[in-house]
C-alpha cells in the first residue's frame, strides 16, 4: 500500500470513528471489549473502531454519501455545461447568425466571472460568512430525494439522517467547508465556461461571422482601450489579434475588401477564444486544482478532538485509571485493610510546600469546610473561595503582591472543568517558576463510582493543559462522608 493510500485509509478510519461517536453519544458503549492495555489511546481507538464498525456499518453509509454528493455535483456540471453552450447561440450570435458583438461577448462571459471571483474572495476570507443550518436542511432534502430514486439507503440504516448531518458538517462546515465549497464553485464555473468555449469554437468553425461593436453613449476610445488591454498577452505569444484600425473597421457600416475582412474575422476570433480561455477558464481551472489539493491536505491532517466529553469517557473505558495512589489520611491512622495496596509508592503522600498561596474555586459550603480543614495545618490566613469577578481579582492581586512560587488550588471533583478554569489557572502562573498543586475534593473513592472516575479523568486532562504535573495532583476524600473504617486520601500518580 502506498503512502497516499495509507493516509486515505487513516482518514476513513477517523471519519468512521466520528460516525460511531454520533451514533453512541453522549456516552460510549462498553460492549466492544478487547485487550487495549498495551496500546496507545490512538491505536486502542482504532482497534475499537474496527470492532464497532462490524455492528454499526458506518463506512458504507459515508461512502454512499460521498457517491451521492459526487453524483449531484456531476449532474450540475452537465447542467452548467449545457447552459454555457446554449448561451452562445441565445445571447451572443445575432438572429441572422452572421454577426457577433465582440464586446457584448466579453461582458457576457468574462465580466460576470470576474465579479463572481471578487465575491468569492470576499466570502472566503470573511469569518462566519455562511449560516449552514438552512443549507444543511436543504441538502438533506435534495440528497434524500436523490437517494430515493437511487438506492433507498435511508430506509435501511437507522441513523441515516444523523450521520448525513455530521458528514455534511464535516465536508461543508468549519474544518473543510471553505475549501469544499470553493472547489465546487470553481468546478461549476469551469463547466459553464468550458461549455461556452466549446460552443463558440463550434459556431466559428461552422459559420462565417463578422465581429462588430455597438454603443449609444460610449465612444470609440473606450473600445480601443479595452481591445489593447486584451491583446497584450496574445501579442507576446505572436498570436494574430485585431489592430487599432480593426477596432474602427468593426463599427457598423464599414465595408472591408474580401481578403481583409477574412483576416479581421480570424484576428477577432483569436482574441475572443484566447480571452475566454485565458482570462476566464484558465484561472478557474487553476483555482479548481488548488482547492482539490487543499481538500486532500485537509483530509491528510484531519484529527479527532480527544477533548470532547465522549472521548474523555471512552479513554477511561479503554484505559481505566489504575494508577491511583491510596494515601492514609493524616488524621486517621487506622485505615481499612481492604484499602491497602501492595505497591509501596501508592502510600506516598503529597507533601505541600511550606511557603504557598492556597485558594478555592467555586466550592460549596461542604467542600469549602473540607478544604479549610485540610489547609489549616499549613496556612493561617482564611482561604479565599473564588465565586465572582471580585474574588477572582482579589486572589490575582494577592498573588502578584506575595510573589508566591507555590500555588495550591482546591476544586470540587464533581464540577466540570472548563476553559474559564483553565484561563484562570494560567493567569495565576504569572512567572515560569510558579508551581501549581491541584487538590480535588470528593466524597467517594473512584473505584466505587464510575461517573466519578470519568470526571477525575477530565480534571487530569485539563490539568495537563495547565502544565500541572501529575505528581502535584491529589484527590482528597471527605472523611465525614465515609464509614469509620474507610477514610483515606487518593493521589493521582
Amino acid at each position: 500500500m502506498s503512502k497516499g493510500d495509507r493516509l486515505v485509509d487513516l482518514y476513513q478510519h477517523r471519519l468512521i470513528t466520528e460516525g460511531i461517536r454520533i451514533i453512541e453519544k453522549p456516552s460510549p458503549s462498553n460492549n466492544f471489549n478487547a485487550d487495549y492495555n498495551h496500546l496507545s489511546f490512538s491505536d486502542a481507538l482504532l482497534k475499537r473502531t474496527q470492532l464497532a464498525e462490524l455492528r454499526y456499518q458506518v463506512g458504507p453509509v459515508f461512502l454512499h454519501f460521498q457517491y451521492l454528493i459526487k453524483l449531484f455535483c456531476a449532474l450540475m456540471c452537465v447542467v452548467f455545461l449545457c447552459v454555457g453552450a446554449s448561451s452562445v447561440s441565445h445571447f451572443l450570435v445575432s438572429e441572422k447568425g452572421s454577426q457577433i458583438n465582440f464586446f457584448w461577448a466579453i461582458i457576457l462571459f468574462i465580466v460576470p466571472n470576474v465579479i463572481s471571483l471578487i465575491v468569492w474572495v470576499f466570502l472566503y476570507f470573511k469569518r462566519y460568512a455562511f449560516n449552514f443550518a438552512w443549507l444543511t436542511n436543504l441538502s438533506v432534502s435534495i440528497i434524500g430525494l436523490l437517494d430515493t430514486f437511487h438506492h433507498k439507503v435511508n430506509t435501511k440504516h437507522p441513523y441515516y439522517t444523523a450521520l448525513f448531518r455530521y458528514y455534511f458538517e464535516h465536508r461543508f462546515g468549519k474544518y473543510m467547508g471553505k475549501a469544499q465549497l470553493s472547489f465546487i464553485s470553481h468546478l461549476w464555473w469551469s463547466s459553464y465556461l468550458l461549455g461556452a468555449t466549446l460552443s463558440l469554437l463550434l459556431v466559428l468553425a461552422t459559420h462565417q461571422v463578422d465581429f462588430i461593436w455597438q454603443t449609444t453613449i460610449l465612444n470609440e476610445g473606450a473600445f480601443l482601450w479595452l481591445t489593447q488591454t486584451l491583446t497584450y498577452l496574445p501579442e507576446l505569444l505572436s498570436i494574430n489579434v485585431p489592430s487599432p484600425s480593426d477596432v474602427s473597421h468593426a463599427s457598423i457600416g464599414i465595408i472591408n475588401p474580401l481578403q481583409a475582412a477574412q483576416d479581421i474575422r480570424v484576428s477577432w476570433s483569436n482574441l475572443l477564444i484566447f480571452s475566454l480561455m485565458i482570462y476566464a477558464l484558465l484561472p478557474r481551472i487553476i483555482l479548481l486544482l488548488t482547492f482539490y489539493q487543499r481538500i486532500k491536505s485537509k483530509k491528510k491532517h484531519f484529527t479527532i478532538d480527544f477533548s470532547l466529553p465522549y472521548y474523555v469517557q471512552l479513554k477511561s473505558l479503554l484505559h481505566p485509571i489504575t494508577n491511583a495512589h491510596f494515601i492514609k489520611d493524616a488524621d486517621q491512622q487506622k485505615a481499612s485493610e481492604e484499602m491497602k495496596v501492595n505497591n509501596a509508592h501508592y502510600n506516598e503522600a503529597l507533601v505541600l510546600p511550606e511557603k504557598m498561596y492556597p485558594f478555592a474555586i467555586e466550592l460549596d459550603e461542604k467542600c469549602l469546610k473540607q478544604a479549610n480543614s485540610h489547609i489549616k495545618a499549613h496556612y493561617e490566613e482564611p482561604l479565599i473561595n473564588i465565586l465572582d469577578n471580585q474574588s477572582q481579582q482579589a486572589v490575582l492581586s494577592q498573588l502578584s503582591s506575595s510573589k508566591a512560587e507555590n500555588i495550591v488550588i482546591y476544586v470540587d471533583v464533581k464540577r466540570l472543568p472548563d476553559r474559564g478554569w483553565l484561563r484562570l489557572v494560567k493567569q495565576c502562573c504569572y512567572e515560569s517558576n510558579v508551581t501549581v498543586y491541584l487538590i480535588l475534593l470528593g466524597e467517594q473513592s473512584v473505584d466505587v463510582n464510575s461517573s466519578l472516575s470519568v470526571r477525575l479523568q477530565d480534571w487530569i486532562e485539563i490539568a495537563a493543559q495547565a502544565r500541572i504535573s501529575t505528581e502535584n495532583i491529589t484527590y482528597l476524600i471527605n472523611n465525614n462522608s465515609l464509614s469509620d473504617d474507610i477514610k483515606n486520601e487518593v493521589e493521582i500518580g
